[in-house]
């Protein structure tokens, strides 16, 4: 079955403007950490919780869904 060509432009499109958001929400969320705390311990607290907490969060979720 042949795929209309708006699917084939959407989806890439849709994960490059994704990708822009998110690293461009978290690029002006340690800019504004930065300036509001004059010393780096809170953009080097952040970035710590982000690289722990994502995968906790995901390791917690697939327990779930293992689970059911």
């Amino acid at each position: 079955m042949k795929e209309p060509l708006g699917i084939s432009i959407l989806f890439p499109l849709l994960a490059v403007v994704t990708i822009v958001v998110f690293a461009g929400g978290l690029g002006i969320t340690f800019m504004v950490l930065e300036s509001v705390v004059p010393e780096t311990w809170g953009v080097i607290v952040l970035g710590t919780a982000l690289v722990l907490g994502v995968p906790a969060v995901a390791a917690l979720l697939q327990m779930q869904v293992e689970k059911e």
